[in-house]
């Protein structure tokens, strides 16, 4: 999947175009998929209106044949976990290449843990702009592994105890 032509595509929808129309300062910040049986389901592409201080998404397939906007909603956020736009010329890794990138290095380094479901997010975080994907496995763990965008290589992986309460 070309997320880069989904993003494209959304900007062309005139449900898009009439909800930007009336909120200029928002931008691209995250692009958000469940994957169930290797494939996405859906998109949820957000926009931040920095201005508004306000998160709006919008729910496409990958032929973006249907558009659905979700409200205007505020968001939480922290001193550390500031709210980034994406750069969509950062976007050189798909999201298929990212994705067989944190397989192969699950398959490698974290055999014994085999992922039932998979998350994954396009963000742009302090480490930098990343595909953020997160494997919930038969263990019940967690599995994050971050690979960066521009150059698809691995810039975090750690395992988690879903039931651990510690940070």
């Amino acid at each position: 999947m070309d997320v880069k032509k989904v993003i494209s595509a959304l900007q062309e929808k005139k449900e898009f175009k009439d909800w930007h129309e009336k909120n200029p300062d928002a931008k691209l910040v995250h692009v958000f998929m469940m994957i169930e049986q290797g494939k996405a389901v859906n998109l949820d592409i957000g926009f931040y209106d920095f201005s508004k201080e306000l998160m709006t998404s919008f729910l496409v397939d990958e032929a973006v044949s249907s558009v659905k906007i979700t409200e205007s909603k505020e968001i939480f956020t922290t001193d550390t976990g500031k709210i980034k736009p994406l750069d969509e010329d950062k976007i050189a890794v798909t999201f298929d290449e990212a994705l067989k990138t944190s397989l192969d290095l699950q398959k490698e380094k974290y055999k014994m843990h085999v992922p039932m479901k998979e998350i994954v997010v396009l963000q742009n975080l302090e480490i930098g702009q990343v595909w953020n994907i997160t494997f919930i496995t038969k263990q019940f763990q967690t599995l994050n592994i971050k690979v960066d965008s521009s150059s698809g290589k691995v810039v975090e992986d750690k395992l988690h105890d879903i039931f651990s309460f510690d940070k």
